[in-house]
């Protein structure tokens, strides 16, 4: 959807998958998320005895991640995980692994061929968005013709058609019986819709792709007095031994009760800068601070230099340009957001917290300052909020489990390359269970 220009077809998606974000949907999915948070905990358990009985300190969890997106989009899309965590921790105890000298640990775990073939299209999509246009089109239509991009991408679509024909099945059943189909994955919810007055259709191929998130644990693991205290929240909060079960939905929706794991979040998602970018082009002549864009020129958007910039640090520079701004941007100004009072190039949590001076309490400000990792306006992120929910699982589960301790400052690098996102070059971590 995000490459989608703004015409019929966008909209289309658009009227169809924004109902899916909404707390029903997004409380059906939940279940299936935590419990792979919960195996990939396991997995980190048998990960680092695994590191220390061979004499190493950490490990590469670039695969886990990969793994729990792919167990999470069909766990989530399909109704049924790929299953990859379980697999390599089925296998774990035999696979091959690779220490370095600084005592980093690489597993080399056999894939299943699915996954395989998923991110095997997942990197072809990467190539196409860092490519100039041309080349990557060119590209992209030679590979479309080679035998391994036909394979790849036929397993793949073999596998999802099977799902969705099964689901539209099942829906017809549930409707022939004068029951209602209960959706418990994406695919589900639009297939129920489907037939029903008010309610449009995506064809067969426009029911593969959307969401995926990707957790970075660098943040914490830089920051051992912020896992401190999400740990100690997160006890308090959640009620019968929550690193022991999986968390709900509920409790993941509940920022009065937890606004330091909102804060965190948030952070790790302002700092992160994993869309670090988007780029528009006008439809037609528009007027930027003093300067005419004609029509048909592509803009490029940096957010994380534009938020980045947003502190009281710069406000004089802001200010300097308000002659030069449109009438309704004078006059919504900041949109209800604080300008930054901290250096933005910190990892803190707590400038999104607010204290009430007279109680003392804390409570989590989502407005405390410029941060939009999903874009902002009609064209943000329409997977948002599952986005977040995700993120909120993942880190609330890990931190459950783990203290996050520190590793070799040669494995710990800001280094990423840019793909559909920006990734991390080096994703090394030893977890340690809590006392």
């Amino acid at each position: 959807m995000v490459s989608l220009k703004s015409n019929d077809v966008w909209r289309k998606h658009r009227r169809v998958m924004n109902p899916l974000m909404t707390s029903k949907y997004l409380k059906s999915m939940t279940p299936a998320i935590a419990e792979n948070a919960r195996v990939l905990v396991d997995l980190w358990k048998s990960k680092m005895r695994l590191v220390k009985s061979r004499g190493g300190n950490c490990f590469s969890c670039e695969d886990d991640f990969r793994y729990v997106s792919i167990d999470a989009i069909t766990s989530i899309t399909l109704g049924k995980s790929l299953d990859t965590i379980p697999h390599a921790l089925s296998i774990i105890e035999t696979s091959k692994v690779e220490i370095d000298s600084y005592g980093g640990t690489k597993f080399n775990l056999p894939k299943l061929p699915l996954y395989t073939s998923l991110r095997y299209l997942f990197e072809c999509i990467g190539d196409a968005t860092t490519l100039p246009v041309f080349i990557a089109y060119i590209k992209q239509q030679t590979l479309r013709y080679t035998p391994t991009f036909r394979k790849h991408y036929k397993d793949v679509i073999d596998y999802i058609f099977g799902f969705v024909a099964d689901t539209r099945q099942a829906v017809k059943e549930a409707r022939a019986l004068g029951e209602e189909y209960e959706a418990n994955c994406l695919i589900g919810m639009v297939a129920e819709k489907e037939g029903l007055p008010g309610q449009e259709s995506l064809f067969e191929w426009e029911l593969r792709d959307e969401t995926l998130a990707y957790i970075l644990v660098k943040f914490l693991t830089e920051n051992p007095e912020v896992q401190k205290i999400l740990h100690a929240e997160l006890l308090e909060a959640l009620a019968d031994s929550p690193e022991s079960r999986p968390v709900t939905f509920d409790e993941m929706m509940a920022p009065e009760k937890t606004p330091y794991l909102e804060a965190v979040v948030s952070e790790i998602l302002r700092c992160a800068k994993v869309a670090a970018a988007s780029s528009k082009q006008t439809t037609e002549p528009i007027e930027l601070l003093g300067t005419v864009i004609p029509t048909g020129t592509s803009i490029a958007w940096c957010t994380h230099i534009a938020c980045d910039n947003a502190t009281v640090a710069n406000e004089a520079k802001l200010r300097a340009l308000d002659p030069l701004r449109s009438e309704s941007s004078r006059k919504n100004g900041l949109g209800g957001r604080a300008l930054w009072k901290t250096p933005t190039d910190k990892f803190e949590p707590e400038r999104w917290i607010a204290i009430n001076e007279e109680t003392g309490e804390k409570t989590f400000n989502p407005r405390a300052g410029y941060s939009f990792p999903f874009g902002v306006g009609l064209r943000s992120c329409a997977g948002k909020q599952l986005a977040v929910l995700e993120l909120k699982i993942y880190i609330a589960t890990l931190n459950l489990a783990f203290f996050l301790s520190e590793v070799p400052k040669e494995l710990s690098s800001h280094r990423a390359t840019i793909q559909i996102s920006r990734v991390p070059d080096q994703t090394y971590v030893a977890p340690v269970e809590w006392q």
